[in-house]
């Protein structure tokens, strides 16, 4: 058993792992460990990229989120204007829009 572990660890330590019998033994163990290690790296970037597209897409759906609320808020306050020019109109006030802008009166005429 000394004889084995100082076969394999002796080639290592004293640079003779690259002899054809020891490198034919473990060449399938290598070019698995190989694969696998670029399999891994690659996952880790196909995470990553889809990690940040989650985040720009999460950015984007909170902007047209934004958006959408801005936009409701804005067609029911065209909505509210249209409903009461819709009752002065039903009920005959006779109130117009102004066109000009309002103005103040002061108290000496100017």
């Amino acid at each position: 058993m000394a004889k084995n572990k100082d076969s394999i660890l002796g080639k290592l330590l004293k640079g003779d792992i690259l002899e054809a019998d020891l490198l034919k033994k473990y060449t399938p163990t290598i070019i698995a460990f190989v694969v696998l290690a670029i399999v891994y790296i690659t996952y880790g970037y196909n995470i990553n990229f889809i990690e940040q597209q989650n985040k720009k897409l999460e950015k984007e759906i909170k902007d047209l989120e934004a958006i959408q609320a801005s936009t409701v808020a804005e067609f029911n306050n065209k909505m509210k204007y249209i409903s009461i020019q819709q009752q002065i109109d039903e009920r005959n006030l006779g109130l117009k829009e102004a066109n000009t802008p309002a103005y103040t009166i002061s108290a000496n005429g100017k």
